[in-house]
């Protein structure tokens, strides 16, 4: 199986767990989770289906699932182990500047990374979860900079998707892309 997708529903722990047992899910070039719900659960089966297929991944879409960032730390050894990923949507997530950082980090060795894509830090959203723009502005620099010491990106997009200033959204023509 190249491609996997489960898009718009939720998963239990029990259905990762299923996941990472199934023995066509080898060597897949692309797994897209978007828009299915995983909070509330253990993600620890998610970070061993990605170290399983890290050799092999190529494409992988968390956009929307509302990780949180307790959760973040069971997928961050897999991520990190998925040396032929090239695109990265992680969007649409709840996520502090700490744990964006901490993200960040981990994919230090991902030297084919060329798309990839990051919500607005929690801090700079207001009470409708909009972003307040002039909070978000120092925080998105200071992501950047995290980023710059582990990496040069190629195509980023931190932010709201689609961007309220622009109305762009991430694609594979996007250029690096730090919206104002």
């Amino acid at each position: 199986m190249e491609n996997l997708e489960l898009t718009c529903g939720y998963l239990l722990e029990e259905d990762l767990k299923c996941l990472y047992q199934y023995p066509s899910l080898a060597y897949p070039k692309h797994l897209n989770l978007s828009y299915v719900l995983l909070f509330r659960i253990s993600l620890e089966p998610l970070g061993a289906l990605l170290e399983k297929i890290a050799a092999s991944l190529e494409t992988l879409i968390l956009e929307g699932c509302q990780i949180h960032y307790s959760q973040l730390s069971a997928i961050l050894p897999g991520l990190s182990r998925c040396s032929q990923l090239t695109t990265f949507y992680f969007g649409s997530n709840c996520m502090s500047i700490d744990a964006l950082k901490d993200l960040l980090r981990h994919t230090s060795g991902l030297s084919k990374l060329s798309l990839e894509t990051y919500p607005a830090p929690e801090e700079s959203l207001n009470s409708l979860v909009r972003v307040n723009w002039e909070i978000f502005t120092p925080l998105r620099a200071e992501l950047m900079c995290t980023l710059r010491e582990v990496r040069q990106p190629k195509r980023i997009f931190i932010g709201p998707t689609p961007c309220p200033s622009c109305g762009s959204s991430p694609s594979e023509e996007l250029e690096l892309h730090l919206c104002c």
